[in-house]
C-alpha cells in the first residue's frame, strides 16, 4: 500500500486550503454586479477611506468601527474625534486621522468630507456635484478712514459670514474642482463634439449652461457602481 510522507500531506493541505478559499472568493465576487447609476440606487451604508472605496460602492460596514462608536451620537463624534479605528475586510485592526477619511454612505446615500464637514453628494454622475459652507472673513476700515488702535497701530475692523460653495467630483479620477464653466470645459474635453458645442457658446452663456450641459455628458458617460445581488 502506498503510504504518502508527512511534507506531501501538508502540501496536500495547503492546496486544498487555497483552492476553498479560492472558490469561495470567487463566488463571493460572482455576487457582485456592475449598474449603472439612477435616483433609485443605494449605496452600501458604512465609512469610505480612500475614493477608491466609493467609486466600488464597498464601504467598511459602521459595525466595524471602533473608535468613535457607532451609536446616536456617531455622526457628530466622528468630527470631533483626531483618528479612527476600523476593522478591514481581513480582520485587520486600522487607525486613520479623521482628516484622511473620504467620506461615507448612510441611507443609501453618499457623503464626502470636504471644508471641516460632510457633504450629501446629491449629484451623482461621472462629473458629480455637491455644495459645502465655508466661513469668509470680510474686512472694512471703519467706513473709509484708517482706525488706530491704543498703542497707535493701524487696525480694522471685520466680519465672518458663512457662504454656500459649489464643487464639482470627477469620479474618473476623484478630483474635486470649483463649480465653473472653465472647469466644466476642463472635465468634458474628452467628449470632442459636446466640448466644441460648449466652448462656443459666449462667456455669459456657458455659465448660464453649466447644469445643462453637465446633465448632458453624464447622460452620454453613464457612471457604473458595483453592487450585490440580494
Amino acid at each position: 500500500m502506498l503510504s504518502i510522507g508527512r511534507p506531501v500531506k501538508y502540501l496536500i493541505t495547503f492546496v486544498a486550503t487555497v483552492c476553498a478559499f479560492t472558490c469561495s472568493y470567487s463566488q463571493d465576487k460572482s455576487t457582485e454586479t456592475l449598474v449603472a447609476y439612477d435616483y433609485s440606487f443605494e449605496f452600501s451604508d458604512g465609512l469610505y477611506t480612500s475614493f477608491y472605496e466609493f467609486r466600488n460602492n464597498s464601504a467598511i460596514p459602521f459595525e466595524h468601527i471602533v473608535s468613535p462608536a457607532y451609536d446616536e451620537n456617531f455622526f457628530s463624534n466622528l468630527l470631533k474625534c483626531e483618528t479612527v479605528s476600523y476593522y478591514d475586510q481581513n480582520g485587520t485592526l486600522n487607525e486613520l486621522p479623521r482628516n484622511l477619511i473620504w467620506g461615507y454612505a448612510n441611507n443609501g446615500k453618499p457623503y464626502i468630507y470636504n471644508s471641516g464637514k460632510f457633504n450629501l453628494i446629491p449629484y451623482i454622475g461621472t462629473i458629480s456635484h455637491f455644495m459645502t459652507t465655508i466661513i469668509v472673513t470680510h474686512f472694512v476700515d471703519g467706513g473709509g478712514s484708517m482706525m488706530y488702535s491704543g498703542l497707535y497701530t493701524p487696525s480694522t475692523q471685520s466680519y465672518t459670514t458663512e457662504e454656500l460653495v459649489h464643487y464639482f467630483l470627477s469620479l474618473n479620477n476623484g478630483e474635486t474642482v470649483p463649480y465653473n464653466s472653465k472647469s466644466l470645459l476642463e472635465l468634458i474635453k474628452d467628449d470632442t463634439e459636446l466640448y466644441e458645442e460648449y466652448s462656443k457658446l459666449g462667456k455669459r452663456k456657458r455659465a448660464k449652461s453649466i447644469m445643462d450641459y453637465l446633465q448632458k455628458y453624464n447622460k452620454r458617460h453613464p457612471v457604473m457602481f458595483n453592487t450585490k445581488s440580494k
